[in-house]
């Protein structure tokens, strides 16, 4: 069973950009500790991504909430293994996964490519 934690997150300040990227890779620039990546869904084969900086003077407020969380590790282009992760801990805990879901870099390295990162990835329940 993956290693997912139900918490309650809290509201955090900060600015925001909308991008409507091809793909994860697109994001690479964008990664640093602290920033936090928001899906929107998708319009038509791009993502909608909200990149999301706080800042306790930021114009916009990111919503506290009751999130399942897991911790990846590992390779930028491969954190989607971390929603995998998620939606089988969800499926089997008869838990009804929302949105928008939000990553939360930690750590990111980008001497390597792609970068490697740690990232907490959060999904609405």
């Amino acid at each position: 069973m993956p290693n997912v934690e139900v918490k309650e997150v809290q509201e955090v300040r900060g600015f925001s950009t909308i991008k409507s990227v091809p793909n994860r890779s697109a994001l690479a620039q964008d990664l640093k500790p602290g920033v936090i990546l928001i899906f929107h869904g998708k319009e038509g084969a791009n993502m909608i991504v909200e990149v999301f900086t706080p800042d306790p003077n930021g114009d916009k407020t990111l919503g506290a909430g009751k999130m399942a969380v897991y911790k990846f590790t590992g390779s930028s282009d491969k954190v989607d293994n971390a929603y995998a992760a998620i939606l089988f801990w969800a499926l089997s805990n008869g838990v009804s996964p929302g949105s928008p879901t939000r990553e939360v870099y930690l750590k990111v390295d980008k001497n390597q490519t792609p970068p490697e990162v740690e990232v907490e990835v959060q999904v609405p329940i």
